[in-house]
C-alpha cells in the first residue's frame, strides 16, 4: 500500500493511455516502467545533486525480473518462489545496494572516499 499513489498515477496517466492508443500491453508496461524509473532517478538525483542512474537501473531491472518470476511461478505452481524472489531482490539486494551506491558516489564527490 505504500506505493499505491504512484502505481495508480502511472496506471491512469501512462499505462491506460498507451493501451487506448493501440500500444500492446507489454509495450505499455515497458513505457510505464521507463517513466517510473525516470521519476525515481529524479527524486534522488535532484536533492542529492548526484546523477548516476542507479535508481533508474534498479527500476528497469524489474522488467526482466517480472518475466523470470512469472516463468518460475508457472513452473513451480503453488510455491512461494515469486514472493521469495521479490523480497530477496527488493529488500535484501536492491534498495540497500542502491542506497550504498548513491552514498558512495556522494562521498566520492566530497573527496571522502577513494
Amino acid at each position: 500500500m505504500w506505493n499505491m499513489p504512484v502505481h495508480k498515477w502511472i496506471v491512469r496517466h501512462i499505462y491506460f493511455p498507451c493501451i487506448r492508443n493501440g500500444i500492446p500491453k507489454g509495450g505499455a508496461s515497458l513505457i510505464a516502467f521507463l517513466v517510473s524509473a525516470v521519476f525515481h532517478e529524479l527524486c534522488i538525483a535532484v536533492p542529492c545533486h548526484v546523477f548516476k542512474l542507479w535508481a533508474f537501473i534498479g527500476i528497469m531491472f524489474q522488467v526482466p525480473l517480472v518475466l523470470i518470476t512469472n516463468y518460475l511461478q508457472n513452473k513451480y505452481r503453488n510455491s512461494m518462489v515469486g514472493n521469495m524472489i521479490f523480497w530477496f531482490i527488493f529488500c535484501i539486494l536492491g534498495q540497500p545496494m542502491c542506497v550504498l551506491l548513491y552514498y558512495h558516489d556522494l562521498m566520492s564527490r566530497k573527496g571522502e572516499v577513494d
